[in-house]
């Protein structure tokens, strides 16, 4: 589900970097870069430790 900011410097990326945080956009790319191949709607935490490169299970 994709985050909804509620004011201006919700929007403001470099607000996000100054307290040393990653922006909603640039976080969900990374997600999906990880793990946007996955047959799945919602990734669980251990989806990050799957090798991409590997056999999913049933195939």
């Amino acid at each position: 589900m994709p985050w909804t900011p509620r004011t201006a410097v919700h929007r403001d990326p470099d607000q996000w970097r100054r307290r040393g945080l990653t922006p909603p956009a640039e976080l969900e790319a990374l997600v999906h870069a990880r793990v946007g191949w996955l047959p799945v709607a919602e990734p669980s935490y251990a989806d990050f430790f799957i090798d991409p490169t590997a056999r999913l299970p049933g195939e």
